[in-house]
């Protein structure tokens, strides 16, 4: 049986995916006005992970990451998985952390914290830190009482894959990224396809969504059974342009109709 690895570390896998597919100069994140490569995205990420492990963090520790939708998250989330810690992602409005022996969040949250704000200013000097080797079945990320394997996300992203994801679409989720369908959403699924998504960390109503989907130009809409029901029985009067295609997560089907408000099929996994 094969040993650790470099190439199996999951931050590496798409890091490798990005330069195999020439995307590092594709956007890969709208945040606000702010928009970033893929190319920076791993560099941050291997910058991210040096200042970690300066910190302290050590391969298998459990990093909290609680951080709005934002690319301190995500440097944070790739950064702890490359060093071969366990990113373990939380809303960061909860009243209290998982376990963890670091994390990422606001001051005064954990004895042992970086807070984003140390993050944006340690990070242009930082050198770029080196994937850690791992087993494919090793862990890489949790949420809530549930660990993931450095090998789950591309399974993940195969699971989407018959919907036809295009290098330029932008997503934009409903599901917010430190729950367990946002992080597929919001960070595996742009950096498995060369697109982009849209990092918003504003409450999910129907009107700011359309707002958001309307402002970055967003064409895939990645909603939940839940959302399209509020849609059918609210029956805003906002548009979804320009969406071409919205996927429901859920057990529920999409209200009849509903294609009709958002402007383009609803299609379920």
């Amino acid at each position: 049986m094969p040993g650790p690895s470099p190439d199996a570390n999951l931050a590496e896998v798409l890091r490798q995916w990005t330069n195999a597919f020439g995307w590092s100069e594709r956007a890969a994140f709208l945040c606000g006005d702010d928009v970033y490569t893929h190319g920076e995205v791993h560099r941050g990420a291997a910058r991210a992970a040096s200042l970690l492990r300066a910190h302290g963090v050590a391969p298998s520790d459990r990093v909290a990451i609680a951080l709005p939708g934002s690319m301190e998250l995500v440097w944070s989330f790739l950064g702890a998985v490359r060093i071969g810690a366990i990113a373990v992602l939380a809303d960061p409005d909860a009243s209290a952390l998982p376990p963890a022996a670091f994390a990422v969040c606001s001051p005064g949250r954990h004895p042992h914290t970086i807070t984003p704000v140390e993050l944006i200013a340690a990070l242009p000097a930082a050198a770029f830190a080196d994937p850690y080797p791992v087993l494919p079945e090793a862990p890489a990320y949790g949420q809530h009482a549930t660990t993931y394997a450095h090998r789950d996300p591309e399974e993940s992203y195969l699971a989407m894959e018959p919907f036809g994801l295009r290098e330029n679409d932008v997503l934009f989720s409903v599901s917010k990224t430190y729950d367990p369908v946002g992080l597929r959403n919001t960070i595996f699924l742009p950096l498995f396809t060369g697109s982009c998504a849209v990092l918003d960390s504003r409450q999910r109503s129907i009107p700011l969504v359309a707002e958001g989907v309307r402002r970055h130009r967003a064409s895939v809409l990645l909603s939940t059974s839940a959302f399209l029901g509020r849609l059918a029985a609210e029956r805003p009067e906002g548009d979804f342009a320009p969406l071409r295609l919205a996927v429901s997560q859920g057990a529920t089907p999409p209200p009849s109709r509903v294609e009709q408000w958002l402007g383009c099929p609803v299609v379920t996994p």
